[in-house]
């Protein structure tokens, strides 16, 4: 008779709004057995491109992912330039902090990690980069990122939110990218319990988190509570058909 291994129990951390240690959740994940085993899948979903619907995976990047952003290039035809000029800017900016973060080996490359990482300090900050990254060619490696830290009172951080020149122009055809990155950021959250997501909105980002989070008050920064995190991964539920 064939033995059995004993699943190893979820990683247990401290709920920093009640003190005490609850078992993470498990969060959105793709269905193929190698990316269920390397839990850096989040979530596979179709957004509008000029092709008409494609899906793009969410996923954690790994430690050389920030090649497929140093390439990010304008077009040469972009009807509002200051998006792709951000859009690069942004995406510059979490490739270093990226590199940075995993020479200090502080940066994670799956939902295991971090939920380890968690659960042996719990008082730590560490970062991760979502990509988005299509299913089809041509296209670029990566058509968003999303760089983000889990704070020493466990919330995450998103610093930066980007999506590739080619498809950020309002005129190009593309539709849904941004906010199926703001999912992933909600999923690894329901991943590790963090109650709390927040981050500063920029001068041509803050309507795209009006929007999308249904506050249109917001300025130069931004609060997702339990309540809207909830939300966003409801929507991605529902848009993967789970």
């Amino acid at each position: 008779m064939e033995s059995q291994t004993p699943a190893t129990p979820a990683p247990r951390v401290r709920n920093v709004q009640s003190g005490c240690y609850g078992n993470f959740r498990q969060p959105v994940l793709a269905k193929t057995q190698r990316d269920i085993q390397s839990r850096r899948v989040i979530a596979s979903l179709n957004i509008l491109t000029p092709k008409g619907p494609q899906p793009v995976r969410i996923e954690i990047g790994g430690p050389k992912d920030d090649r497929a952003i140093r390439g990010w290039r304008t077009p040469s035809v972009h009807t509002r330039p200051e998006l792709a000029a951000d859009a690069i800017e942004f995406a510059t900016l979490a490739g270093k902090r990226w590199r940075y973060y995993l020479r200090r080996g502080e940066a994670v490359t799956s939902i295991p990690s971090l939920q380890r990482r968690i659960a042996d300090q719990p008082d730590g900050e560490f970062g991760f980069l979502l990509i988005a990254r299509p299913t089809w060619r041509p296209a670029p490696s990566a058509l968003g990122i999303a760089w983000c830290r889990r704070t020493w009172c466990h919330h995450i951080v998103l610093d930066f939110l980007a999506v590739h020149p080619k498809a950020n122009d309002p005129a190009g055809g593309f539709r849904g990218l941004g906010g199926a990155m703001l999912m992933g950021v909600a999923a690894v959250a329901s991943a590790i319990d963090s109650p709390l997501v927040w981050g500063e909105a920029t001068a041509t980002s803050s309507t795209f988190y009006q929007k999308i989070l249904g506050e249109p008050s917001i300025q130069d920064h931004f609060f997702i509570a339990a309540k809207q995190l909830q939300k966003l991964r409801d929507e991605l539920l529902r848009r993967t058909g789970r």
